[in-house]
C-alpha cells in the first residue's frame, strides 16, 4: 500500500475511533414494567419513543400532580465515581424539574383527582460521568468516562386513569461537553430536557 494511502487509511481509522467515543446509547425499544402502555409507542427520528392519545383537550385540565420519581431495578451501578446515596438527589431533581415545567400552566395539586394530570416518572438507569478521565481529549478513547441517563414517564388523567402521553428516552454524555467535567453534569443537563419535552408536549408553554 502506498505511502499516501496507509496515511489516509490511519487517519480515517483515528476519526471513526474518535467518533466512537461520541458514540451514545441507543434505546432499542421502550422501557416495560413501568409504562402503562409500551407497545403503543413508536421511535421518533431524534431516538425517542412516544405514544401521545389522540384529542387531548389539554385546555380542561387545570393542575398538575408529580409524586415521587421512582427507579427501576438495576437502575445505579456501583462505581469509585459516584454513590447510590446520590440517587434521591436525581430523584428530586427530576421531580422538581417536572413540576416546574409543568408549573407554568398548571396549578400544582397534592394528588390525583378528576382535571388533573398526573405526570409518572421513572429513571430506568443512572451512569455518572468518570471526570478525571474526561480531563484531556487523549483520555476520552472509547468514551469510558461518559456517563448516561434513561427515562420513562407517562402522563395519565388523575381522574379516570386514562394514559394521555408516553415518553422514553436515553441521553449520553458528549466530546465537546462540559458537563462531562461533572459526575452526574450529563444527567442533571438531560433532566431540564425532559422535562421541557413533556411540557411541551401537553402544550404546558
Amino acid at each position: 500500500m502506498p505511502a499516501m494511502q496507509r496515511t489516509a487509511f490511519v487517519l480515517v481509522g483515528a476519526v471513526a475511533l474518535l467518533l466512537a467515543a461520541c458514540g451514545g446509547h441507543t434505546m432499542n425499544a421502550p422501557p416495560v414494567g413501568f409504562l402503562s402502555q409500551p407497545a403503543l409507542m413508536r421511535k421518533s427520528s431524534d431516538g425517542s419513543w412516544n405514544y401521545s392519545a389522540k384529542a387531548v383537550d389539554w385546555a380542561s385540565y387545570k393542575s398538575v400532580f408529580v409524586p415521587v420519581v421512582t427507579f427501576a431495578d438495576g437502575a445505579y451501578e456501583d462505581n469509585v465515581w459516584a454513590s447510590a446515596a446520590d440517587l434521591p438527589t436525581l430523584s428530586g431533581k427530576l421531580q422538581s424539574a417536572l413540576q416546574a415545567a409543568m408549573g407554568s400552566r398548571y396549578a400544582a395539586a397534592a394528588g390525583a383527582g378528576a382535571g388533573t394530570l398526573v405526570v409518572r416518572a421513572q429513571i430506568v438507569k443512572a451512569v455518572p460521568n468518570a471526570p478525571a478521565r474526561n480531563l484531556a481529549p487523549q483520555t476520552q478513547i472509547g468514551g469510558t468516562g461518559y456517563g448516561y441517563g434513561e427515562v420513562a414517564i407517562e402522563v395519565v388523567d388523575g381522574g379516570d386513569g386514562r394514559v394521555l402521553l408516553e415518553f422514553a428516552d436515553v441521553q449520553s454524555t458528549t466530546r465537546f461537553s462540559t458537563e462531562k467535567l461533572t459526575v452526574w453534569g450529563s444527567f442533571e443537563k438531560s433532566i431540564g430536557e425532559w422535562a421541557d419535552r413533556i411540557a411541551n408536549s401537553c402544550q404546558a408553554k
